[in-house]
């Protein structure tokens, strides 16, 4: 059919556009060091599933990802545009619909006179109408603008996924470790209470000053502060808990496993390199799109400059009587283009396209920036990894010697060697090594999610795989 011939032909004229051919703008970076194991997996190679090991903590991303209100957000927006894209996808091709009419009428006898009466006509007919004949690529640019747009709103949508798994995360190990210093807290609280009320005694029995009675009471009110403080971080932990699972914890929560394990996952995952960060990391790949998308936008704001072709075509039908609607003589058809030549447009075409090159360069600076603090996430995450490796070490160290010339001032103490202020300044002087230690760990697991988060991994598997069905069965190829 001559219909199907001209959207064929239109379709190969179209297969160019006149956006300008992509390049992936050369960012300056930083070189990421790989020094993976046999043992060690990308971070984007490993599911959040396999890398954070604590049940209850799974379950509670798990939440998180089902009830989230950000997130359903970032996925709503993404379902928004490709609904768009499929809008403009659907503008290359003709739109062909089917009609059928039927008009019976009497005419005047004061005006026909003899040839007055009722007449009756029946038509059918199948046509396409004011349909673009996309030859300098205006709607194929448009259509590849609004692809590009989806393409990013998805990727953004997954780096929205990511945030989440981490924030989870964080503000389970934030009450976690609020919750080891409460324990530990409420120990040394009922420790000092004790050494207290010794204290007292001795002080009656004129053995100790009341500089050193004083001493030993201040020591339990240093220990109320701390429990406090623990309870406020642990509230409102739980609380940023609450929020980010959307509400309501999941029934039959798993227990959790003890602070001092949870780092066991970081043996599993290491960088990789640059060029894979580029490809992997989702808010790059979302500022790629974005950038895309305007480069897009050029051509659609260049084609602007030629002429636009339109055509309106049918074929059909046309009778007096409904039995003879389908024979030889009743057949109709009709061909109408339509040629718009832009002459005088008063700057519109060139601010148009202007603005879709400024709008390119913003891409361009927003996409360096998104890889430029890419870069500098993981630089600084890898860089702490060490540091913090080393300081946590280092005070774990001490809390164990702490710990230890405390048991050994006690003993002395017993014994009348050491002093009364000799054992308050070892307790006092654990308990802050104890306090430490807690929080070093801490800062090692978010550093342990941060690296994580920040060298592109945090989906699932059933997510990856989703994600890349929807993007093969949805998307034709880039073309």
């Amino acid at each position: 059919m001559k219909i199907f011939k001209i959207a064929a032909l239109s379709l190969a004229l179209s297969a160019c556009t006149l956006a300008p051919n992509y390049e992936r703008p050369t960012v300056s970076t930083p070189e990421i060091p790989q020094t993976m194991s046999e043992e060690q997996v990308a971070a984007y190679d490993l599911a959040w599933e396999d890398y954070f090991i604590d049940p209850r903590l799974q379950s509670l991303i798990r939440t998180a990802l089902e009830h989230n209100v950000d997130l359903r957000m970032a996925t709503l927006n993404a379902e928004a545009t490709r609904a768009q894209y499929g809008i403009t996808f659907a503008n290359l091709l003709p739109s062909i619909g089917a009609s059928g009419n039927m008009n019976r009428a009497r005419t005047s006898e004061d005006i026909y006179g003899p040839t007055a009466g009722i007449s009756e006509q029946y038509s059918v007919g199948l046509g396409v109408t004011a349909w673009e004949l996309d030859l300098f690529g205006r709607v194929r640019s448009l259509n590849e603008a609004a692809k590009q747009s989806y393409f990013s709103a998805k990727h953004s949508a997954d780096a929205a996924y990511i945030t989440i798994i981490a924030a989870v995360a964080k503000s389970y190990f934030a009450e976690k470790s609020a919750e080891e210093t409460m324990r530990y807290a409420q120990e040394t609280l009922k420790s000092r209470e004790e050494a207290h009320r010794l204290s007292e005694l001795s002080y009656k029995a004129g053995v100790i000053s009341k500089i050193a009675l004083n001493q030993s009471l201040s020591q339990i009110e240093s220990a109320k502060v701390s429990l406090a403080s623990a309870q406020t971080a642990r509230n409102a932990a739980h609380n940023a808990l609450m929020v980010l699972v959307g509400g309501q914890f999941p029934e039959n929560l798993p227990a959790g496993k003890p602070l001092t394990i949870q780092d066991q996952f970081s043996n599993h995952v290491l960088g990789g390199i640059s060029s894979e960060l580029l490809n992997r990391r989702p808010d790059i790949r979302a500022a790629e799109a974005s950038l895309l998308a305007a480069n897009a936008q050029i051509g659609a704001a260049r084609a602007a400059f030629f002429p636009s072709i339109r055509l309106t075509t049918s074929i059909g039908s046309a009778s007096s009587e409904l039995d003879g609607l389908f024979k030889g003589p009743a057949a109709t058809w009709s061909f109408a283009p339509q040629i718009t030549l832009p002459i005088f447009t008063w700057g519109a075409n060139k601010a148009n396209l202007d603005l879709a090159h400024a709008r390119e360069n913003i891409a361009v600076a927003q996409y360096e920036q998104t890889v430029q603090n890419a870069f500098k996430d993981v630089s600084d995450a890898l860089n702490a990894q060490k540091t913090i490796q080393d300081q946590a070490s280092a005070q774990d160290a001490v809390a164990q010697s702490s710990a230890e010339v405390l048991r050994l001032t006690e003993m002395r103490y017993k014994h009348g060697i050491a002093s009364s202020l000799d054992r308050l300044d070892a307790q006092r002087n654990s308990f802050a090594a104890e306090m430490a230690l807690i929080q070093t760990r801490l800062q090692q697991l978010n550093n342990r999610v941060d690296l994580y988060k920040v060298l592109g991994g945090g989906l699932s598997t059933a997510h990856v795989e989703t994600s890349a069905r929807v993007e093969r069965n949805r998307q034709p190829e880039n073309q």
